[in-house]
């Protein structure tokens, strides 16, 4: 009964979050973000601001679902995020929840987002207030984005494999990553990201929850540096070899259990 009681209860939360998170990106985008606009001239200032509201949302988020019980969430060597600074973070992707998770640990990180999302009508005006990178098939112009953002020191959130992976399959990884790590030399730090038992994965609707409570464990593991990496090889073989190096570094960590 009480097991029984336990699911309802974690069923309810899930909708309830995805309806606050929704409602929470369009109240932001309307309101906040607007107030923001109007006492806030400079572009780069505003878009700091932005950022800022983000991430206190986002832990606001990630501590209601701790508090209800909704799911568990675990961080590992965050202490690592204080020696970032013109990197890319790169993540495995098992859930729909891994860039909340991350964000609410970085109150100014760049971010490389699915070019859908800035149609979406709850979040498309928080993509478009944030500055964010969108993934939309123009190679030059998400690179000199990138240039920027890099040279400024700020940190980009990068998901390899583009989408959220499905359970049971080998991951794998796309190569923009790898060629904005080899192009600009740019610092990577790995983050892994593990879920027991999965949830929120591809292909599934927000309800299809697992029968106990789901615990994520989100590791900020070793940092690459990518300043002499393969120094005198031409930067495809660069690519590809970065490319397939890492999807073998998370197939060991996530099987390694």
């Amino acid at each position: 009964m009480l097991e029984r009681l336990n699911y309802l209860w974690r069923l309810l939360g899930t909708g309830l979050a995805f309806a606050s998170f929704g409602l929470g990106g369009l109240f932001m985008t309307l309101v906040i973000f607007n107030i923001i606009s109007l006492i806030t001239r400079d572009e780069a200032l505003r878009i700091q601001r932005v950022r800022r509201v983000i991430y206190y949302a986002f832990r606001f988020f990630v501590f209601s679902l701790r508090a209800g019980g909704v799911i568990d969430s675990r961080f590992h060597g965050t202490e690592r995020l204080a020696t970032c600074r013109g990197c890319l973070i790169v993540a495995n992707h098992p859930s729909l929840l891994d860039t909340v998770f991350l964000m609410s640990r970085m109150p100014d990180v760049q971010c490389i987002v699915k070019y859908e999302l800035w149609d979406n009508p709850y979040l498309g005006g928080v993509m478009r207030a944030a500055g964010y990178i969108s993934n939309n098939g123009d190679a030059a112009v998400m690179l000199e984005q990138c240039r920027n953002a890099l040279s400024r020191g700020q940190n980009i959130l990068v998901f390899p494999e583009g989408t959220r992976s499905v359970p049971g399959r080998a991951i794998k990884f796309q190569r923009g990553f790898a060629n904005i790590a080899t192009h600009f030399k740019s610092p990577i730090q790995l983050v892994t990201i593990k879920c027991k038992p999965s949830t929120l994965t591809k292909g599934n609707p927000w309800y299809a929850i697992p029968s106990r409570q789901a615990c994520f464990d989100i590791t900020f593991d070793q940092q690459l540096d990518m300043s002499d990496y393969l120094e005198h090889e031409p930067r495809s073989i660069k690519v590809r070899k970065l490319t397939r190096e890492l999807e073998q570094y998370y197939l060991g960590k996530l099987c390694n259990e």
